[in-house]
């Protein structure tokens, strides 16, 4: 996580800082995901960690769970080109911006949520095969199961275990403008359906920047062309691009203040007068 300060720099600039950061290092000098997630836990909590203990148990978990993946990778003759660890990466180091930025802004997240969220972006792609579902959240139940199974072993209690359970649920691409249309008309608060759509937006944040979203969009095209999806030829194009961009939806003050919502409508613009 970079260090410096953001009244040097704006969010958006020391986001793709990062994301620069985890890029100059994979694969070959990949610190690892457990290295990842605690810089991003001690971006929320710089001082000392919470003192609620279920915060701790899902901080834990989330250790667990992100080294677990890392010895998944080690073991597996194939890791998706998209859907891999510098992907978990980039979601957790945009969970993080995003929750900074609502910190800035005067939003409450209680430790138990920011645990919660830290510990579902982890593992929300956790066994993904590469591909798309072919069943509404088909991959997302093979991690919530891992989940499930890792989580009781570290003492996460059932109530945040169901939570986990559902954020990860709902990341599936199928389900985000619902996720959005849920939101739409109510004030921001930290309850389960703004967390769902921060979750979302963490999700595909580095692929809605223009720095990073098109080498993302080839990405993913390969690991489409290896599991044989239709759509692998457009993903990666401009007309691929375009339509992504088109389809993206954003809802919380965070991303607000990230700009997002500003450079996406830039990108499309741009893509459209090509």
């Amino acid at each position: 996580m970079t260090s410096a300060s953001s009244s040097s720099l704006d969010f958006h600039g020391l986001l793709c800082q990062t994301l620069t950061q985890l890029r100059n290092r994979w694969p070959l000098g990949w610190p690892g995901l457990p290295v990842v997630l605690n810089a991003c836990v001690a971006k929320h909590w710089p001082n000392a960690r919470p003192a609620s203990r279920d915060a701790v148990a899902m901080l834990d978990a989330a250790l667990a769970m992100a080294e677990h993946m890392e010895v998944l990778a080690r073991h597996s003759a194939y890791e998706p080109h998209y859907h891999n660890r510098l992907h978990t990466a980039d979601a957790l180091v945009s969970l993080a911006w995003l929750l900074h930025a609502l910190k800035a802004q005067g939003y409450a997240v209680a430790d138990d949520w920011a645990a919660c969220l830290l510990l579902s972006v982890t593992s929300h792609d956790a066994l993904h095969p590469g591909g798309a579902n072919s069943n509404l959240q088909e991959f997302e139940w093979q991690s919530v199961q891992l989940l499930q199974r890792m989580a009781t072993q570290h003492g996460v209690s059932a109530q945040w275990l169901d939570t986990a359970s559902h954020l990860i649920l709902h990341t599936d691409p199928a389900l985000v403008a619902a996720n959005h249309d849920k939101v739409k008309h109510h004030r921001f608060e930290m309850r389960k359906d703004w967390a769902v759509v921060l979750m979302n937006e963490a999700d595909i944040l580095a692929s809605a920047t223009e720095s990073f979203g098109p080498q993302l969009g080839h990405a993913l095209a390969s690991e489409w062309e290896y599991r044989q999806h239709p759509l692998h030829a457009v993903v990666g194009t401009d007309a691929g691009r375009l339509q992504f961009l088109s389809s993206l939806r954003f809802s919380t003050p965070a991303s607000m203040a990230l700009h997002l919502p500003h450079d996406v409508a830039q990108q499309i613009a741009n893509l459209s007068q090509a």
